[in-house]
């Protein structure tokens, strides 16, 4: 898959379930074997997303929006309830639920702000998970590996990305 750009979900899907041990194997290469430093490659990852991303558009797809738990915090639930004129506690009452393990997220998949038009209808005030989600431009790409491995298989950008850093670092047949 040299340059050309996967956008369609089943098709990422497919590729990433079929990938998967030669990720694990790219993520121990990553990991332990492959000579840049941590800044080196989170630099790296950074300019190979923005390349991607300037060929996506996310509002085509909203897959992460459709399938991912959307994790909240008190300051998204404040912020958030503000936006739609309700309390914290109401809000909290509505949207959101607990996990087994005390994470907070929202009750329902799809989210319940993605509108028909597949924009956020709290775009401005989403959650920092929403803000920060791929989660490609945050430093310490290294510590990130196993999420990036499954989020190959719910966004283009990462499936994309992933793809262009194994064939720029790990190049040869596998």
């Amino acid at each position: 898959m040299p340059d050309r750009i996967i956008r369609e979900i089943p098709l990422i899907q497919r590729y990433s379930r079929h990938n998967e041990a030669e990720d694990f194997r790219f993520r121990t290469f990553l990991k332990v074997r492959l000579n840049l430093s941590n800044k080196e490659l989170d630099a790296i990852v950074q300019e190979t997303t923005d390349a991607v991303w300037q060929q996506i558009d996310c509002t085509a797809c909203a897959h992460c929006c459709r399938t991912l738990q959307i994790v909240v915090d008190q300051k998204d639930i404040r912020r958030l309830a503000a936006r739609l004129g309700m309390t914290p506690g109401r809000f909290s009452q509505q949207y959101v639920r607990v996990a087994e393990d005390g994470t907070l997220h929202f009750a329902s998949m799809p989210c319940p702000f993605l509108g028909s038009d597949n924009r956020c209808m709290v775009y401005e005030d989403r959650p920092q998970a929403c803000r920060e989600f791929p989660y490609l431009h945050n430093d310490g790409f290294r510590t990130r590996t196993l999420t990036m491995i499954a989020n190959t298989a719910v966004c283009p950008i990462v499936f994309n990305v992933w793809q262009r850093l194994k064939q720029r670092f790990w190049p040869r047949k596998r």
